[in-house]
């Protein structure tokens, strides 16, 4: 893998554990009342996400996964949570 193609993982990454995050806390304004339902939902939801963020990785560099792809999606998701979600009241 070259580095232009490593520089593109990791910005997409990074930018899919922002997505990630925020399609979570839209998942909570569903409510749904039956456990099994519930789960369900959340497996798909999460097979959906796994299919969308492995077959564009596969578009970027042929599937190849590496520890900082899941390091850059992890600091997506702290950088979404600390800039959007932050629940703090001002």
């Amino acid at each position: 893998m070259n580095l232009e193609e490593q520089f593109k993982v990791i910005f997409y990454s990074f930018i899919y554990g922002m997505f990630f995050l925020s399609t979570i806390k839209g998942l909570r304004y569903f409510k749904i009342k039956k456990n099994i339902y519930k789960f369900i939902m959340q497996l798909i939801f999460m097979l959906l996400h796994v299919s969308l963020f492995y077959y564009l990785l596969y578009k970027i560099n042929g599937g190849i996964l590496s520890v900082y792809v899941a390091i850059f999606f992890a600091i997506g998701m702290f950088f979404c949570k600390v800039l959007y979600f932050n629940d703090k009241k001002s």
